[in-house]
């Protein structure tokens, strides 16, 4: 079986020159295209796409400074408690804590990035379009 070879094969793996010779002419042809198009397709300005983070990214950090903010206020109430022996009361109490100071870091954070959006123009999509574009 391994001695049968088709017509145009050839060992290397590569693909028999027939192929070789219509892509590379492809090739030229989808280069010539290029340059006679009339449309050209904007860079997105890299500076402002960078620096932006992603919604998903927003998400995960908002979330995370909530959940941090409690547990760091449940960790402290529950080491207190067994320090001083009071059962339930200082758990409680920095629980309590810990949510306000987490609430009021998502809502800085929040703020932040409503200051960061603002400052930073109209929006744009991954190829640098704003809606105005669009229409």
């Amino acid at each position: 079986m391994a001695d049968k070879k088709e017509p145009g094969a050839r060992n290397d793996g590569g693909l028999p020159p027939a192929d070789e010779k219509s892509l590379a002419d492809l090739d030229q042809r989808i280069q010539a295209a290029r340059k006679t198009a009339k449309w050209t397709r904007p860079e997105p300005d890299k500076d402002k796409a960078e620096s932006r983070p992603s919604d998903m990214g927003v998400a995960l950090r908002l979330s995370s400074e909530l959940v941090a903010g409690v547990l760091v206020g449940a960790g402290i109430g529950w080491g207190l408690d067994r320090l001083f022996g009071t059962s339930p009361i200082c758990l409680v109490v920095f629980l309590g804590l810990g949510t306000v100071a987490g609430v009021r870091n998502v809502l800085r954070a929040t703020r932040e990035f409503d200051a960061s959006r603002k400052s930073a123009g109209a929006k744009q999509d991954q190829s640098g379009q704003t809606p105005a574009d669009k229409k």
